[in-house]
């Protein structure tokens, strides 16, 4: 359930590090600009065209096989082909997966497949690259073209290739080696992170975020929590409810107060539709993250800060897909972010650990299958509707997930959880940015639409300490 990357990250960022500091400065081949140069401006330009993490890592490092070996600047003025794109992807292969070594070790292929396919492309080619191609073995062969268009990760490394020949400019600039290792976590997820994610749901990703990230979300809460907070009072004093803000306020936050005291606000929604900053950092942190746990591209479904005042905040066990399956997606994935440090004193997430294994021996349990995923049967109605049944709940063992500003907690719509009120002294907030697969359509518009016309439709409180919960 758990992925502390913080040593084995710390570790690898540091190596990377020290090899660009130390031997980066190394002019790249007849050009004017040095190797650090050329490896910043090609992961800037594959990041700026949108490139999956793992692409914008082998741009950073797919020339690291220069900086390894001991033959100098360019040793192919000397005859010498240094093989570096071997080099570079046994080492890459040694710390990172194959979307990251197997485009480094065949970009230099793909120029002689370019070369071969492509009447323009020699002409593009630096003096140095013309020079090292002869000793690559020049143009492929009809029969090797055929052979690299069957590779694996072959359209990575020609699009790698196209970025390699474009980051020549000595006079661009870049941000620092840190700003694009940001990608490492993402580019880490295997296939072992990803049964695991199947089977048990949650992941948790011990500092996932750098400092500055973390505070850019507590930024964005204390200005977003301020408006909600201005937004609460004004429909107080007004008269009006806060379903009617919500209607009445259709690019604006929606508010939801406590049950147990409407002058306190339990959550505020609506936050990347409401904020492009935060929309930019999930866009880049998150998404990605996502899209590499569950295998493909997910866009935001709904949103949500939840406020843990002290003593109030309880939430029952419950699995959200009671709550989406009014709408068209049929699996969701959430990203928790704690704004606040979670402790067990105020209130952390719990999460089922033994649930995967205890619904197929217990199908009186389970209320419906789908797609291959137990939604275990849950109250209809009442105070504490969209909630797991108590018999069953309790039958499940339950593990406390305290997090830290900088973790990321990912959990799907079927993955049993739960959290107590806040019995500390102060305050704790926590972001759920909830996503469904981009194959089942763009639902954040039209979820929210509806919410905002029928806010006190039960279905849009399931399990949750407010005064519409059933």
């Amino acid at each position: 359930m758990s992925v502390d990357q913080s040593t084995a990250l710390s570790r690898l960022q540091s190596e990377i590090e020290a090899i660009y500091a130390e031997r980066a400065n190394l002019r790249y081949g007849l050009e004017d600009i040095s190797q650090l140069q050329h490896a910043l401006q090609s992961a800037a330009l594959a990041e700026a065209r949108g490139e999956a993490p793992a692409l914008v890592l082998a741009a950073l490092l797919h020339d690291v096989g220069h900086m390894i070996h001991k033959l100098g600047e360019n040793p192919a003025e000397q005859g010498i082909d240094d093989r570096h794109e071997i080099l570079g992807a046994k080492w890459l292969a040694k710390r990172l997966p194959q979307s990251v070594s197997e485009p480094v070790r065949l970009h230099v292929e793909a120029k002689r497949y370019l070369c071969a396919v492509d009447p323009d492309y020699f002409g593009k080619l630096a003096p140095d690259s013309v020079l090292s191609l002869k000793l690559q073995g020049g143009p492929m062969s009809e029969d090797e073209v055929a052979a690299f268009r069957g590779l694996a990760f072959a359209e990575e490394a020609l699009c790698l290739r196209r970025i390699d020949e474009e980051a020549k400019d000595p006079l661009a600039v870049t941000p620092p080696v840190s700003h694009f290792l940001r990608h490492l976590p993402v580019a880490q997820i295997g296939a072992a992170e990803r049964d695991a994610f199947r089977r048990d749901g949650v992941l948790v990703l011990r500092n996932f975020f750098e400092a500055d990230e973390a505070a850019a979300f507590d930024q964005l809460s204390h200005s977003m929590g301020a408006e909600a907070t201005a937004l609460l009072r004004k429909a107080q004093e007004s008269g009006w409810s806060p379903a009617d803000f919500a209607r009445e306020t259709p690019d604006g936050l929606i508010v939801v107060p406590e049950v147990a005291d409407p002058t306190q606000l339990c959550r505020f929604e609506y936050l990347i539709g409401h904020s492009h900053e935060l929309r930019a950092l999930v866009a880049a942190r998150i998404a990605p993250m996502i899209e590499a746990l569950a295998g493909e591209p997910f866009l935001p479904f709904k949103d949500k800060e939840n406020e843990k005042h002290p003593g109030g905040g309880a939430f029952g066990p419950h699995q959200d897909f009671a709550a989406y399956q009014a709408f068209g997606p049929r699996y969701n994935v959430t990203a928790m972010i704690s704004v606040d440090a979670a402790t067990r004193e105020n209130g952390c997430l719990e999460f089922a650990e033994n649930w995967a294994a205890f619904a197929p021996r217990r199908s009186d349990a389970v209320e419906a299958i789908v797609e291959g995923r137990s939604l275990l049967c849950f109250h209809k109605g009442g105070a504490h509707n969209g909630d797991i049944l108590e018999e069953i709940a309790d039958r499940l063992e339950w593990r406390s997930v305290e997090t830290s500003s900088r973790d990321l907690v990912i959990f799907d719509s079927f993955a049993p959880h739960r959290s107590g009120a806040n019995g500390s002294a102060a305050s704790r907030r926590a972001m759920f940015l909830t996503f469904n697969a981009a194959r089942e359509g763009e639902w954040y518009a039209r979820y929210y639409a509806e919410k905002r016309a029928h806010f006190d439709d039960p279905k849009f409180h399931v399990s949750t300490p407010t005064a519409h919960a059933g």
